[in-house]
Protein backbone atom coordinates (compact mmCIF):
# COMPACT_ATOMS: atom_id res chain seq x y z
CA UNK A 1 0.00 0.00 0.00
CA UNK A 2 2.77 2.61 1.01
CA UNK A 3 4.38 1.17 -2.51
CA UNK A 4 1.37 2.61 -4.45
CA UNK A 5 0.85 5.92 -2.63
CA UNK A 6 4.65 6.25 -2.95
CA UNK A 7 4.22 5.58 -6.58
CA UNK A 8 1.24 8.32 -6.76
CA UNK A 9 3.17 11.06 -5.03
CA UNK A 10 5.52 10.71 -7.36
CA UNK A 11 3.54 10.59 -10.60
CA UNK A 12 1.83 13.48 -9.41
CA UNK A 13 5.11 15.79 -8.74
CA UNK A 14 6.02 14.78 -12.15
CA UNK A 15 2.80 15.79 -13.73
CA UNK A 16 3.51 18.95 -11.87
CA UNK A 17 6.74 19.28 -12.90
CA UNK A 18 5.95 19.20 -16.38
CA UNK A 19 3.27 21.32 -16.43
CA UNK A 20 5.20 23.76 -14.56
CA UNK A 21 7.68 23.84 -17.32
CA UNK A 22 5.53 24.12 -20.15
CA UNK A 23 3.93 26.56 -18.84
CA UNK A 24 7.16 28.79 -18.15
CA UNK A 25 8.31 27.88 -21.46
CA UNK A 26 4.99 29.88 -23.23
CA UNK A 27 5.22 31.78 -21.08
CA UNK A 28 8.65 33.32 -21.04
CA UNK A 29 8.48 32.92 -25.16
CA UNK A 30 5.20 34.91 -24.80
CA UNK A 31 6.90 37.64 -22.75
CA UNK A 32 9.70 38.13 -24.75
CA UNK A 33 7.55 39.09 -27.96
CA UNK A 34 5.45 41.69 -26.60
CA UNK A 35 8.59 42.89 -23.76
CA UNK A 36 8.29 46.28 -25.22
CA UNK A 37 3.84 46.42 -24.63
CA UNK A 38 2.50 48.01 -22.33
CA UNK A 39 -1.06 45.72 -21.71
CA UNK A 40 -4.70 47.28 -20.67
CA UNK A 41 -5.74 46.42 -17.45
CA UNK A 42 -7.87 43.81 -16.47
CA UNK A 43 -8.61 41.27 -13.76
CA UNK A 44 -5.91 39.80 -11.64
CA UNK A 45 -5.02 36.74 -12.75
CA UNK A 46 -4.29 33.33 -11.13
CA UNK A 47 -1.26 30.78 -11.94
CA UNK A 48 -1.67 28.52 -14.39
CA UNK A 49 -5.53 29.19 -15.01
CA UNK A 50 -5.03 33.01 -15.28
CA UNK A 51 -8.41 34.34 -15.39
CA UNK A 52 -10.59 31.20 -16.54
CA UNK A 53 -12.26 31.75 -12.80
CA UNK A 54 -13.59 34.90 -13.82
CA UNK A 55 -15.14 33.51 -16.98
CA UNK A 56 -17.47 30.38 -16.02
CA UNK A 57 -20.91 31.10 -15.05
CA UNK A 58 -22.40 32.48 -17.62
CA UNK A 59 -21.76 32.38 -20.89
CA UNK A 60 -17.92 33.94 -22.35
CA UNK A 61 -19.23 37.15 -24.38
CA UNK A 62 -21.54 37.86 -21.18
CA UNK A 63 -18.77 36.85 -18.40
CA UNK A 64 -16.70 39.37 -20.45
CA UNK A 65 -19.15 42.08 -20.95
CA UNK A 66 -19.12 42.12 -16.78
CA UNK A 67 -15.87 42.14 -16.41
CA UNK A 68 -15.46 45.11 -18.10
CA UNK A 69 -17.95 46.95 -16.44
CA UNK A 70 -15.22 46.83 -13.62
CA UNK A 71 -11.74 46.77 -15.52
CA UNK A 72 -12.95 48.70 -18.17
CA UNK A 73 -13.79 48.70 -21.91
CA UNK A 74 -10.38 47.86 -23.26
CA UNK A 75 -8.68 45.04 -20.91
CA UNK A 76 -6.29 41.99 -20.70
CA UNK A 77 -7.75 39.07 -20.12
CA UNK A 78 -5.62 35.50 -19.68
CA UNK A 79 -7.06 32.55 -21.13
CA UNK A 80 -4.95 30.20 -19.28
CA UNK A 81 -1.36 31.77 -18.43
CA UNK A 82 0.32 32.03 -21.85
CA UNK A 83 -2.39 33.77 -23.85
CA UNK A 84 -3.15 37.28 -23.44
CA UNK A 85 -6.32 38.84 -25.25
CA UNK A 86 -6.86 42.21 -25.61
CA UNK A 87 -10.90 42.78 -25.41
CA UNK A 88 -12.52 45.50 -26.25
CA UNK A 89 -16.09 46.58 -25.31
CA UNK A 90 -16.15 50.09 -26.75
CA UNK A 91 -17.29 51.03 -29.90
CA UNK A 92 -14.76 54.01 -30.13
CA UNK A 93 -12.10 51.30 -29.92
CA UNK A 94 -14.33 48.58 -31.90
CA UNK A 95 -14.53 51.03 -34.88
CA UNK A 96 -10.42 51.59 -34.44
CA UNK A 97 -9.37 48.50 -34.51
CA UNK A 98 -12.43 46.87 -37.11
CA UNK A 99 -12.66 49.69 -39.47
CA UNK A 100 -9.93 52.35 -38.95
CA UNK A 101 -7.08 50.03 -39.04
CA UNK A 102 -8.46 46.98 -40.11
CA UNK A 103 -5.44 45.96 -42.38
CA UNK A 104 -3.11 46.19 -39.00
CA UNK A 105 -5.40 44.11 -37.32
CA UNK A 106 -6.60 41.79 -40.51
CA UNK A 107 -4.61 38.85 -39.47
CA UNK A 108 -6.65 35.63 -37.94
CA UNK A 109 -5.66 33.37 -34.77
CA UNK A 110 -7.72 30.22 -35.04
CA UNK A 111 -7.13 27.09 -32.83
CA UNK A 112 -5.08 24.64 -34.13
CA UNK A 113 -7.81 21.81 -34.60
CA UNK A 114 -9.59 24.10 -36.86
CA UNK A 115 -6.26 23.37 -39.73
CA UNK A 116 -7.88 20.41 -40.23
CA UNK A 117 -11.32 21.24 -42.03
CA UNK A 118 -10.56 24.61 -43.30
CA UNK A 119 -7.33 23.37 -45.43
CA UNK A 120 -4.36 24.21 -43.21
CA UNK A 121 -6.22 27.70 -42.46
CA UNK A 122 -6.50 28.36 -46.02
CA UNK A 123 -10.32 29.73 -45.98
CA UNK A 124 -11.57 33.23 -46.28
CA UNK A 125 -12.72 33.24 -42.39
CA UNK A 126 -9.28 31.53 -41.30
CA UNK A 127 -6.94 33.01 -43.41
CA UNK A 128 -4.72 36.30 -42.61
CA UNK A 129 -5.91 39.52 -45.29
CA UNK A 130 -3.47 38.99 -47.59
CA UNK A 131 -3.26 38.27 -51.93
CA UNK A 132 -5.11 34.94 -50.97
CA UNK A 133 -7.83 36.37 -48.78
CA UNK A 134 -8.52 39.04 -51.13
CA UNK A 135 -8.83 36.85 -54.35
CA UNK A 136 -10.92 34.72 -52.75
CA UNK A 137 -13.04 36.81 -50.94
CA UNK A 138 -13.91 38.90 -54.31
CA UNK A 139 -14.55 35.64 -56.08
CA UNK A 140 -17.08 35.04 -53.55
CA UNK A 141 -18.59 38.46 -53.75
CA UNK A 142 -18.42 39.12 -57.43
CA UNK A 143 -19.83 35.46 -58.61
CA UNK A 144 -22.18 33.50 -56.69
CA UNK A 145 -22.83 36.03 -53.96
CA UNK A 146 -23.10 39.00 -56.58
CA UNK A 147 -26.36 40.77 -56.43
CA UNK A 148 -27.47 39.70 -60.05
CA UNK A 149 -27.12 35.65 -58.54
CA UNK A 150 -28.38 36.18 -55.66
CA UNK A 151 -31.69 37.89 -57.62
CA UNK A 152 -31.86 34.81 -59.71
CA UNK A 153 -32.39 32.75 -56.80
CA UNK A 154 -35.78 33.95 -55.55
CA UNK A 155 -37.90 31.55 -57.50
CA UNK A 156 -35.98 28.72 -56.48
CA UNK A 157 -36.13 30.80 -53.01
CA UNK A 158 -40.03 30.86 -53.17
CA UNK A 159 -40.11 26.83 -54.12
CA UNK A 160 -37.69 26.18 -50.63
CA UNK A 161 -39.65 28.05 -48.97
CA UNK A 162 -42.73 25.97 -49.81
CA UNK A 163 -41.23 23.00 -49.31
CA UNK A 164 -40.51 24.22 -45.70
CA UNK A 165 -43.87 25.09 -44.74
CA UNK A 166 -45.44 21.90 -46.07
CA UNK A 167 -42.20 19.91 -43.96
CA UNK A 168 -43.61 21.82 -40.61
CA UNK A 169 -47.26 21.79 -41.47
CA UNK A 170 -46.61 17.19 -42.14
CA UNK A 171 -44.59 17.69 -38.35
CA UNK A 172 -47.70 19.36 -36.70
CA UNK A 173 -49.86 16.61 -37.97
CA UNK A 174 -48.22 14.04 -36.48
CA UNK A 175 -47.00 15.84 -33.27
CA UNK A 176 -50.26 17.41 -31.54
CA UNK A 177 -49.48 20.53 -33.35
CA UNK A 178 -45.81 20.46 -32.28
CA UNK A 179 -42.59 20.97 -33.85
CA UNK A 180 -38.85 21.91 -33.94
CA UNK A 181 -38.65 23.96 -36.53
CA UNK A 182 -34.46 24.16 -36.69
CA UNK A 183 -33.15 20.87 -38.60
CA UNK A 184 -35.59 22.42 -41.74
CA UNK A 185 -34.71 25.47 -41.38
CA UNK A 186 -31.12 24.37 -41.77
CA UNK A 187 -31.94 22.26 -44.77
CA UNK A 188 -33.59 24.98 -46.63
CA UNK A 189 -30.50 27.44 -46.08
CA UNK A 190 -28.12 24.18 -47.55
CA UNK A 191 -30.16 23.80 -50.62
CA UNK A 192 -29.82 27.65 -51.31
CA UNK A 193 -26.12 27.58 -50.44
CA UNK A 194 -25.88 24.42 -52.78
CA UNK A 195 -27.59 26.03 -55.69
CA UNK A 196 -25.20 28.88 -55.12
CA UNK A 197 -22.14 26.98 -55.35
CA UNK A 198 -22.76 24.37 -57.69
CA UNK A 199 -25.62 26.15 -60.20
CA UNK A 200 -28.99 26.27 -59.77
CA UNK A 201 -29.94 23.30 -61.46
CA UNK A 202 -28.28 21.40 -58.54
CA UNK A 203 -30.61 19.58 -56.42
CA UNK A 204 -29.89 16.32 -54.92
CA UNK A 205 -31.13 15.83 -51.34
CA UNK A 206 -29.39 13.26 -50.32
CA UNK A 207 -25.84 15.40 -50.50
CA UNK A 208 -28.59 18.02 -48.26
CA UNK A 209 -28.81 15.37 -45.44
CA UNK A 210 -25.07 14.24 -45.39
CA UNK A 211 -24.14 18.12 -45.80
CA UNK A 212 -26.14 19.20 -43.06
CA UNK A 213 -25.04 15.98 -40.69
CA UNK A 214 -21.36 17.38 -41.26
CA UNK A 215 -21.84 20.36 -40.43
CA UNK A 216 -23.35 19.51 -36.75
CA UNK A 217 -20.19 17.53 -36.30
CA UNK A 218 -17.65 19.65 -37.07
CA UNK A 219 -19.65 22.37 -34.26
CA UNK A 220 -19.71 20.34 -31.58
CA UNK A 221 -16.35 19.24 -32.22
CA UNK A 222 -15.28 22.93 -32.28
CA UNK A 223 -16.12 23.08 -28.57
CA UNK A 224 -13.08 20.71 -27.71
CA UNK A 225 -10.66 23.36 -29.33
CA UNK A 226 -11.41 25.77 -26.32
CA UNK A 227 -10.01 23.38 -23.81
CA UNK A 228 -6.92 23.65 -26.18
CA UNK A 229 -7.19 27.43 -26.47
CA UNK A 230 -6.86 28.13 -22.39
CA UNK A 231 -4.03 24.96 -21.75
CA UNK A 232 -1.51 24.69 -24.17
CA UNK A 233 -0.63 21.11 -23.10
CA UNK A 234 -4.38 20.26 -22.72
CA UNK A 235 -3.73 19.36 -26.82
CA UNK A 236 -1.92 16.32 -25.46
CA UNK A 237 -5.03 14.98 -23.31
CA UNK A 238 -6.39 12.05 -24.76
CA UNK A 239 -9.97 13.89 -24.95
CA UNK A 240 -8.31 16.43 -27.26
CA UNK A 241 -6.40 13.70 -29.56
CA UNK A 242 -9.76 11.69 -29.68
CA UNK A 243 -11.29 15.52 -30.59
CA UNK A 244 -8.73 15.70 -33.21
CA UNK A 245 -9.54 12.26 -34.75
CA UNK A 246 -13.14 13.14 -35.08
CA UNK A 247 -12.53 16.61 -36.88
CA UNK A 248 -10.53 14.08 -39.39
CA UNK A 249 -12.67 11.67 -40.02
CA UNK A 250 -15.22 15.07 -40.75
CA UNK A 251 -12.22 16.14 -43.12
CA UNK A 252 -12.30 12.96 -44.73
CA UNK A 253 -15.87 12.32 -45.60
CA UNK A 254 -16.82 15.91 -46.34
CA UNK A 255 -14.37 15.41 -49.43
CA UNK A 256 -15.47 11.93 -50.08
CA UNK A 257 -18.70 14.30 -50.51
CA UNK A 258 -17.54 17.17 -52.58
CA UNK A 259 -14.93 15.60 -54.93
CA UNK A 260 -16.74 13.83 -57.12
CA UNK A 261 -18.73 16.85 -58.02
CA UNK A 262 -15.20 18.98 -58.59
CA UNK A 263 -15.43 17.34 -62.17
CA UNK A 264 -18.49 18.97 -63.05
CA UNK A 265 -19.07 21.68 -65.51
CA UNK A 266 -20.44 24.39 -63.11
CA UNK A 267 -21.98 27.55 -64.71
CA UNK A 268 -20.24 31.00 -64.85
CA UNK A 269 -21.88 32.05 -62.09
CA UNK A 270 -20.99 29.65 -59.51
CA UNK A 271 -18.83 29.59 -56.43
CA UNK A 272 -17.00 26.32 -58.06
CA UNK A 273 -16.69 27.38 -61.25
CA UNK A 274 -14.49 30.31 -60.08
CA UNK A 275 -12.74 28.15 -57.35
CA UNK A 276 -11.60 25.97 -60.48
CA UNK A 277 -10.20 28.78 -62.26
CA UNK A 278 -7.89 29.71 -59.81
CA UNK A 279 -4.57 27.96 -59.15
CA UNK A 280 -5.93 25.99 -56.11
CA UNK A 281 -5.22 22.97 -55.08
CA UNK A 282 -8.19 20.20 -54.74
CA UNK A 283 -8.47 20.37 -50.66
CA UNK A 284 -7.98 24.15 -50.93
CA UNK A 285 -11.46 24.17 -53.35
CA UNK A 286 -13.34 21.77 -51.02
CA UNK A 287 -12.61 23.31 -47.79
CA UNK A 288 -13.65 26.38 -49.63
CA UNK A 289 -16.68 24.86 -50.78
CA UNK A 290 -17.11 23.82 -46.66
CA UNK A 291 -16.74 26.95 -45.58
CA UNK A 292 -19.42 28.82 -47.07
CA UNK A 293 -21.70 26.02 -45.28
CA UNK A 294 -20.20 26.26 -41.57
CA UNK A 295 -20.80 30.07 -41.92
CA UNK A 296 -24.07 29.99 -43.74
CA UNK A 297 -26.46 27.07 -42.23
CA UNK A 298 -26.31 27.74 -38.28
CA UNK A 299 -26.04 32.04 -38.75
CA UNK A 300 -28.96 31.85 -40.78
CA UNK A 301 -31.17 28.94 -39.11
CA UNK A 302 -30.16 29.83 -35.45
CA UNK A 303 -30.86 33.46 -35.85
CA UNK A 304 -34.20 32.44 -37.64
CA UNK A 305 -35.47 30.08 -34.43
CA UNK A 306 -33.75 33.45 -32.14
CA UNK A 307 -36.64 35.19 -33.59
CA UNK A 308 -39.78 32.81 -33.70
CA UNK A 309 -38.68 31.92 -29.66
CA UNK A 310 -39.02 36.01 -29.17
CA UNK A 311 -42.21 36.28 -31.18
CA UNK A 312 -43.59 32.92 -28.74
CA UNK A 313 -42.51 35.13 -25.95
CA UNK A 314 -43.53 38.51 -27.11
CA UNK A 315 -47.22 37.73 -28.66
CA UNK A 316 -48.06 41.28 -29.10
CA UNK A 317 -45.13 41.86 -31.21
CA UNK A 318 -45.75 38.91 -33.26
CA UNK A 319 -49.21 40.04 -33.82
CA UNK A 320 -48.44 43.15 -35.13
CA UNK A 321 -45.80 41.53 -37.17
CA UNK A 322 -48.52 39.29 -38.72
CA UNK A 323 -50.66 42.13 -39.31
CA UNK A 324 -47.94 44.75 -40.79
CA UNK A 325 -47.34 42.11 -43.18
CA UNK A 326 -51.23 42.03 -44.08
CA UNK A 327 -51.65 45.51 -44.09
CA UNK A 328 -48.54 45.70 -46.83
CA UNK A 329 -48.91 43.15 -49.07
CA UNK A 330 -52.41 42.05 -48.50
CA UNK A 331 -53.81 37.97 -47.99
CA UNK A 332 -50.84 36.83 -49.77
CA UNK A 333 -49.74 32.66 -48.81
CA UNK A 334 -46.54 33.43 -49.45
CA UNK A 335 -44.34 36.24 -48.79
CA UNK A 336 -42.45 36.65 -52.03
CA UNK A 337 -38.15 37.62 -52.26
CA UNK A 338 -38.80 40.83 -53.79
CA UNK A 339 -41.15 42.66 -51.33
CA UNK A 340 -39.12 41.67 -48.27
CA UNK A 341 -37.92 44.66 -47.95
CA UNK A 342 -41.14 46.42 -48.16
CA UNK A 343 -41.47 45.14 -44.71
CA UNK A 344 -40.54 47.69 -42.59
CA UNK A 345 -41.40 46.29 -39.11
CA UNK A 346 -40.15 43.25 -40.25
CA UNK A 347 -37.05 44.15 -40.60
CA UNK A 348 -37.18 46.42 -37.25
CA UNK A 349 -37.58 42.63 -35.79
CA UNK A 350 -35.16 41.41 -37.65
CA UNK A 351 -32.57 43.84 -36.65
CA UNK A 352 -33.71 43.66 -33.01
CA UNK A 353 -33.00 39.83 -32.73
CA UNK A 354 -29.50 39.97 -34.48
CA UNK A 355 -28.93 43.18 -31.79
CA UNK A 356 -30.38 40.56 -29.15
CA UNK A 357 -28.84 37.72 -30.63
CA UNK A 358 -25.67 38.40 -32.76
CA UNK A 359 -24.64 35.19 -34.16
CA UNK A 360 -21.10 35.42 -33.20
CA UNK A 361 -21.06 37.86 -30.15
CA UNK A 362 -17.25 37.33 -29.96
CA UNK A 363 -16.61 37.95 -33.72
CA UNK A 364 -13.72 35.96 -35.02
CA UNK A 365 -10.92 37.00 -33.25
CA UNK A 366 -8.47 38.88 -34.87
CA UNK A 367 -4.41 39.49 -34.64
CA UNK A 368 -2.41 42.43 -35.72
CA UNK A 369 -0.44 41.78 -38.97
CA UNK A 370 2.08 44.08 -37.64
CA UNK A 371 3.44 46.56 -35.23
CA UNK A 372 0.42 49.02 -34.94
CA UNK A 373 -0.93 51.48 -31.64
CA UNK A 374 -4.33 51.21 -29.97
CA UNK A 375 -5.59 54.55 -28.26
CA UNK A 376 -2.39 55.87 -28.79
CA UNK A 377 -0.29 52.94 -26.93
CA UNK A 378 1.89 50.74 -29.16
CA UNK A 379 0.46 47.26 -29.66
CA UNK A 380 3.03 44.42 -30.78
CA UNK A 381 3.00 42.20 -33.85
CA UNK A 382 0.93 38.83 -33.07
CA UNK A 383 -1.09 40.78 -30.54
CA UNK A 384 -4.64 38.99 -30.53
CA UNK A 385 -8.08 40.96 -29.84
CA UNK A 386 -11.42 40.10 -29.43
CA UNK A 387 -14.10 42.18 -30.10
CA UNK A 388 -17.15 41.72 -27.86
CA UNK A 389 -20.25 42.49 -30.26
CA UNK A 390 -22.61 41.70 -27.45
CA UNK A 391 -21.15 44.07 -25.13
CA UNK A 392 -21.72 46.84 -27.77
CA UNK A 393 -25.25 45.75 -29.00
CA UNK A 394 -26.43 45.59 -24.89
CA UNK A 395 -24.52 49.55 -24.13
CA UNK A 396 -27.06 51.24 -21.62
CA UNK A 397 -25.71 54.75 -23.10
CA UNK A 398 -26.46 53.45 -26.50
CA UNK A 399 -29.67 51.30 -26.18
CA UNK A 400 -32.87 52.19 -24.30
CA UNK A 401 -33.98 49.27 -22.02
CA UNK A 402 -31.00 47.05 -23.57
CA UNK A 403 -31.97 44.01 -22.17
CA UNK A 404 -35.60 43.86 -23.46
CA UNK A 405 -36.79 43.16 -26.91
CA UNK A 406 -37.73 46.16 -28.51
CA UNK A 407 -37.75 46.29 -32.51
CA UNK A 408 -39.78 49.50 -32.26
CA UNK A 409 -36.43 50.59 -31.31
CA UNK A 410 -35.23 50.57 -34.91
CA UNK A 411 -38.30 52.48 -36.43
CA UNK A 412 -36.99 55.56 -35.01
CA UNK A 413 -33.55 55.60 -37.16
CA UNK A 414 -34.60 57.87 -39.87
CA UNK A 415 -34.65 61.31 -37.78
CA UNK A 416 -30.57 61.85 -38.02
CA UNK A 417 -30.55 62.11 -34.59
CA UNK A 418 -27.56 61.74 -32.47
CA UNK A 419 -29.10 59.09 -30.59
CA UNK A 420 -29.91 57.06 -33.80
CA UNK A 421 -26.44 57.55 -35.09
CA UNK A 422 -25.18 56.17 -32.40
CA UNK A 423 -27.09 52.96 -32.43
CA UNK A 424 -26.61 52.67 -36.42
CA UNK A 425 -22.40 52.98 -35.26
CA UNK A 426 -22.68 50.26 -32.44
CA UNK A 427 -25.08 48.33 -34.35
CA UNK A 428 -22.27 45.17 -35.60
CA UNK A 429 -23.76 41.60 -36.43
CA UNK A 430 -21.95 41.28 -38.89
CA UNK A 431 -18.63 42.72 -37.69
CA UNK A 432 -17.34 45.87 -39.87
CA UNK A 433 -14.72 47.00 -42.17
CA UNK A 434 -12.32 44.78 -44.10
CA UNK A 435 -13.16 41.34 -42.55
CA UNK A 436 -17.26 41.82 -42.45
CA UNK A 437 -19.03 38.56 -43.11
CA UNK A 438 -19.01 38.25 -46.72
CA UNK A 439 -21.99 37.11 -46.96
CA UNK A 440 -23.72 39.48 -45.18
CA UNK A 441 -26.11 40.20 -47.61
CA UNK A 442 -27.66 37.06 -48.61
CA UNK A 443 -27.80 36.23 -44.66
CA UNK A 444 -30.01 39.35 -43.80
CA UNK A 445 -32.24 38.61 -46.99
CA UNK A 446 -32.64 35.12 -46.25
CA UNK A 447 -33.63 35.23 -42.46
CA UNK A 448 -36.43 38.02 -42.93
CA UNK A 449 -37.50 35.68 -46.07
CA UNK A 450 -37.97 32.81 -43.79
CA UNK A 451 -39.09 34.71 -41.23
CA UNK A 452 -41.99 36.29 -42.94
CA UNK A 453 -43.45 33.50 -44.00
CA UNK A 454 -43.39 31.35 -40.93
CA UNK A 455 -45.41 33.76 -39.34
CA UNK A 456 -47.55 34.62 -42.49
CA UNK A 457 -47.86 30.79 -42.34
CA UNK A 458 -48.01 29.88 -38.98
CA UNK A 459 -49.18 31.51 -35.14
CA UNK A 460 -46.32 30.24 -32.99
CA UNK A 461 -46.88 29.49 -29.70
CA UNK A 462 -45.47 27.29 -26.08
CA UNK A 463 -44.97 23.67 -27.40
CA UNK A 464 -46.08 23.50 -23.50
CA UNK A 465 -49.01 25.76 -22.15
CA UNK A 466 -47.42 28.80 -20.12
CA UNK A 467 -44.11 27.79 -20.60
CA UNK A 468 -41.63 30.01 -23.00
CA UNK A 469 -38.77 28.92 -24.53
CA UNK A 470 -35.50 28.13 -22.96
CA UNK A 471 -33.68 31.61 -23.71
CA UNK A 472 -30.50 30.22 -22.36
CA UNK A 473 -27.61 30.52 -24.69
CA UNK A 474 -24.59 27.85 -25.85
CA UNK A 475 -21.75 29.11 -27.30
CA UNK A 476 -20.27 26.92 -29.98
CA UNK A 477 -18.69 28.27 -33.34
CA UNK A 478 -21.89 30.31 -33.24
CA UNK A 479 -24.52 31.70 -30.81
CA UNK A 480 -27.19 28.61 -30.54
CA UNK A 481 -30.21 27.72 -28.19
CA UNK A 482 -29.12 25.83 -25.25
CA UNK A 483 -32.36 23.97 -25.99
CA UNK A 484 -33.56 23.77 -29.20
CA UNK A 485 -37.22 25.45 -30.12
CA UNK A 486 -40.26 23.83 -29.45
CA UNK A 487 -43.31 25.03 -30.62
CA UNK A 488 -46.84 24.47 -31.06
CA UNK A 489 -47.60 25.90 -34.73
CA UNK A 490 -51.13 26.71 -36.11
CA UNK A 491 -51.87 27.45 -39.38
CA UNK A 492 -52.88 31.27 -40.61
CA UNK A 493 -56.66 31.31 -42.68
CA UNK A 494 -56.17 33.13 -45.74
Amino acid sequence: MEVVSLWLVSATLAFVLAITILIRKFTSSSSSSFSQMKWPTGPKKLPIIGNLHQLGGDVLHVALAKLAKVHGSVMTVWIGTWRPIIVISDIDRAWEVLVNKSSDYGARDMPEITKIASASWHTISTSDAGAFWQTVRKGLQSGAMGPLNIAAQAQFQERDMKRLIQALTDEAATNNNIVKPLDHIKKNTVRLLTRLIFGQTFDDDKFVESMHFEIDDIIRISGYAQLAEAFYYAKYLPSHKKAEREAYLVKCRVEELVRPLLSSNPPTNSYLYFLLSQNFSEEVIIFCIFELYLLGVDSTSSTTTWALAYLICEKAVQEKLYQDNRMTLGDVDLVKIEDVNKLKYLQAVVKETMRMKPIAPLAIPHKTAKETTLMGTKVAKGTRIMVNIYALHHNQNIWTEPYNFMPERFLQGEDGSATNKAMEQSFLPFSAGMRICAGMDLGKLQFAFALANLVNAFKWSCAEEGKFPDMSEELSFVLLMKTPLEAKITARKF
